[in-house]
């Protein structure tokens, strides 16, 4: 390929280059709104009016005819530069260095300025001596030239991210183009067969690519960060998790340890007088032969007998470490069954074993277990009954129950019999938000449901 094909290309793959960045950028900043990227887009929109102008509207591209065009095209490179030094400036995160990088940039846009308007004298007024302006420039070059290189080797000393370097780096090429393009200012001067107009193209181009990779490198530095924070706030999670589950296990310890305290002092002082009071008022009434008496004793080793289930009850779930989180209803109710059967009370019991635990929550389980406590602790200290029948079953949605007695039968009315501990069971059955009936028919029998797929809330 030939050097004027290469010269007449290098202008078209800058400006689709920029066109395409500068449309990036407009909409990107209208995201992240970055006030570097703000000034960096305007130094391209300006950038690009140029080239347009160049090599699309002023043919040839060195022409002044017409004049007003030539001077905006001008106008346009020259306020591409201020606006570059602007953008670079913006970028200068120096700290105690600040003020003197404030103070060269002021100098440099004012002497880029002064350049403006000697090179516009030169080129309308006295065109015959135009060629002495490159060394008028020559000054102002050299200075630019110190400026970038302070940058660059106050970031490299201060070890300052690299997205910063591949800025200055951008800018060290784009000053270095920019300066050969003003010396080959003419048709009839070449370097290397580029024209001024390409050169000044190559070094948008490649301060561009060096942009892009510094944005590059700052997205990643940004994720990389995110990356570490997030990482840091996993481990501080995990750690304060740790602490909390090791927290948890010192305070299940103590709870468990003060529950087997508790559970041992019971079962070795109140169960065993309990125990031992059973055995004696039974005792007594076999060898009383007053029959009034002998019924007294009888319902008072009922009643005590029902304190006593209650009492062995809380020592194993003390001693199980499941008090307040398992109330176990099979249990119970087998428990029960199982004490009385050598006496002359019969308990029957219909339960669905297998869905009783796996459709009730742990909070319907606690108020269903006290419901039947109560319930059955009424039959069995005041029915006077010998047989107990319990059903328990569940539909779709609904768990169904009730508790027959054969005994002499009570008056539920809540309002007239409060020591049956009927409101207690009320408020449990509203908790539950279900219902709960009594008859009185050849003994009493508590009819009760309540909706097991309705997960009530806690005092709710």
């Amino acid at each position: 390929m030939s050097d004027v094909k290469i010269d007449s290309i290098v202008p078209y793959m800058a400006f689709g280059a920029i066109t395409i960045a500068v449309v990036f950028f407009t909409f990107y900043y209208l995201y992240i709104k970055d006030e570097a990227l703000k000034r960096y887009r305007n130094f391209l929109w300006v950038t690009l009016g140029y080239i347009f102008l160049k090599e699309f509207i002023l043919i040839p591209k060195y022409t002044q005819d017409p004049l007003f065009l030539y001077i905006i095209s001008e106008v346009f490179y020259w306020s591409s530069l201020i606006l570059y030094v602007r953008f670079i400036y913006i970028t200068i995160d120096f700290k105690e260095k600040e003020g003197l990088f404030r103070q060269l940039a002021i100098i440099t846009q004012v002497l880029h300025g002064l350049a403006f308007i000697i090179y516009m004298g030169f080129q309308i007024v006295l065109p015959e001596y135009k060629i002495f302006f490159g060394y008028i420039f020559a000054p102002i070059s050299i200075f630019l030239f110190i400026v970038v290189c302070l940058f660059i080797q106050n970031l490299y000393k201060n070890r300052v991210f690299i997205y910063y370097r591949f800025l200055y780096i951008g800018s060290f090429l784009f000053l270095i183009f920019n300066t050969l393009g003003l010396f080959f200012n003419s048709p009839d001067k070449n370097f290397y067969g580029l024209t001024n107009f390409s050169i000044l193209c190559i070094g948008w181009f490649l301060e561009l690519m060096m942009f892009m990779l510094a944005l590059c490198m700052k997205a990643k530095n940004d994720w990389d960060e995110k990356l570490s924070t997030i990482e840091k706030n996993t481990s501080i999670e995990k750690k304060l998790l740790l602490q909390e589950m090791e927290r948890q296990q010192v305070i299940h310890e103590s709870k468990q340890t003060e529950r087997l305290k508790i559970s041992n002092d019971i079962h070795d002082g109140i169960s065993n007088t309990i125990s031992g009071l059973k055995f004696y008022i039974n005792d007594k009434r076999l060898q009383t032969q007053n029959l009034k008496e002998k019924e007294f004793l009888k319902d008072l080793e009922s009643e005590i007998n029902s304190i006593y289930i209650q009492v062995r009850d809380y020592i194993q779930k003390l001693y199980s470490g499941d008090h307040e989180d398992n109330y176990d209803i099979l249990y119970f109710l087998d428990a029960l069954q199982q004490h009385y059967k050598t006496s002359s009370l019969q308990i029957f019991i219909n339960i669905d074993r297998i869905h009783i635990n796996k459709y009730l929550t742990k909070y319907q389980a606690k108020e269903f277990y006290f419901i039947l406590n109560e319930i059955i602790g009424n039959s069995i200290k005041h029915s006077k009954c010998d047989e107990i029948s319990i059903q328990i079953g569940f539909d779709e949605t609904v768990c169904n129950f009730s508790i027959q007695d054969n005994g002499k039968g009570f008056d539920y009315d809540i309002s007239r019999n409060k020591g049956l501990g009927l409101s207690i069971i009320q408020n449990r059955i509203n908790k539950l938000q279900g219902e709960i009936k009594y008859s009185i028919l050849n003994g009493t029998k508590v009819r009760g449901y309540f909706p097991y797929s309705y997960p009530p809330k806690e005092g709710g």
